[in-house]
């Protein structure tokens, strides 16, 4: 999909949101407002988005990417109701609604990471914690990062010896899908790596093979 076309897409979740309670979502969803902006936590960095038209930045003042944009309207907008706190944490493939992308997720999340951080587990952890992420006791490096308030992901990677490659996994909340859209679930795997290639020096946009 284009950019103009991510853009359009865009443009239709700001007219969802403004027809939406977004104080009544922001409760729900663990979020603050005041009179004029909801803020929104996501893998680390504080978002605004304006109550009166829905634009969303970062706090700072910088720009959000349209995928990111999408990400977080897709929260917003498609979390359901009856949405409860998650119990435990379970691989991608047990998440059913999402378990058709499972390709997507192997190519555009595990991949890269493993590409990346193969033989530099010192630099995954020292991106991880820089994006606010809890380390953990799994394999060679863990840590969980929180996407946001109600979502969160744990990523496990184990370097490689003379016998083995490098691998890594991803633990989602097991209601993630109750909390956002089924086709955001492998998104938010690939935007946690993505984030983590960035803040360990890595370019925006080389990791992925379309």
């Amino acid at each position: 999909m284009a950019d103009s076309n991510y853009e359009k897409v865009f443009r239709q979740y700001q007219e969802w949101f403004l027809q939406d309670n977004p104080r009544e979502t922001a409760d729900f969803l663990g979020l603050k407002t005041d009179r004029e902006y909801l803020y929104i936590p996501f893998f680390g960095e504080l978002c605004t988005i304006t109550l009166k038209d829905g634009n969303i930045g970062k706090a700072d003042g910088s720009a959000v990417p349209v995928e990111d944009r999408l990400t977080i309207m897709q929260h917003l907008h498609y979390h359901k109701k009856d949405a409860r706190e998650s119990t435990k944490q379970v691989p991608f493939r047990e998440i059913k609604e999402a378990a058709v992308f499972e390709k997507a997720y192997q190519k555009s999340a595990l991949l890269p990471l493993v590409r990346n951080f193969s033989g530099k587990t010192k630099e995954l952890l020292r991106a991880g914690l820089s994006i606010k992420g809890k380390q953990e006791r799994f394999g060679d490096v863990s840590f969980t990062l929180q996407a946001f308030p109600k979502i969160s992901l744990t990523y496990i990677f184990w370097d490689g010896d003379e016998e083995f490659p490098a691998s890594a996994n991803i633990l989602f909340d097991d209601q993630i899908a109750n909390w956002t859209h089924p086709e955001s679930v492998p998104v938010l795997a690939e935007t946690g790596t993505r984030k983590l290639i960035e803040a360990a020096g890595g370019e925006r946009g080389f990791w992925v093979e379309r």
